[in-house]
């Protein structure tokens, strides 16, 4: 007995499909992957700098003590410059300077790749209040990818030690990055 043919494989038509929907899916993941990392990688920098913020404000608020969180390379003393993107450092302290025997609550890392952090009103220091405060002027910290592939982020920093996350300045005006 003869068997009814059966057909195996894929004619030039389905091959071809097949062939220019596998293109597109390349070419398409490969635009847009990139700028799908450098967001999480954003998001992940700007989380753990308001979580910095978070700690410093209810350490100071639970200890009844003065926090201070500054920029620093070295993870164990303060730098004298307004680069937070190399690092921060967030301790207890009667004053600004971190002497070797107040312990450091947390230390940030060098920025992900790509990412820069710009502090507006030159603030070298966030120092928060036993009441919670963080006096001086209210401060901005602006997340921004040097490639562009990533929207910039703004932590608006309020007199009363209060952060808020923003997509534009804390001004309300659209967020532009050098």
């Amino acid at each position: 007995m003869n068997k009814p043919y059966s057909q195996t494989g894929m004619t030039l038509a389905e091959l071809l499909i097949t062939l220019a929907v596998a293109a597109i899916l390349i070419v398409g993941s490969t635009t847009a992957l990139p700028r799908f990392i450098q967001e999480g990688r954003m998001v992940t920098e700007v989380n753990h700098f308001t979580t910095a913020l978070a700690l410093a404000r209810s350490t100071a608020i639970m200890q009844d003590h003065r926090v201070v969180l500054c920029p620093s390379r070295d993870r164990s003393s303060c730098g004298n410059s307004q680069d937070w993107s190399s690092g921060w450092l967030l301790f207890a302290s009667d004053d600004r300077n971190r002497d070797p025997a107040e312990p450091v609550l947390q230390a940030g890392e060098l920025m992900g790749t790509g990412i820069a952090l710009h502090v507006g009103n030159q603030r070298r220091h966030i120092v928060y209040q036993p009441d919670g405060s963080s006096g001086g002027t209210n401060a901005s910290f602006t997340f921004c990818d040097r490639r562009h592939h990533a929207r910039p982020r703004v932590i608006c920093l309020s007199n009363s030690g209060r952060s808020r996350l923003s997509r534009r300045t804390c001004g309300g005006q659209p967020v532009r990055c050098p």
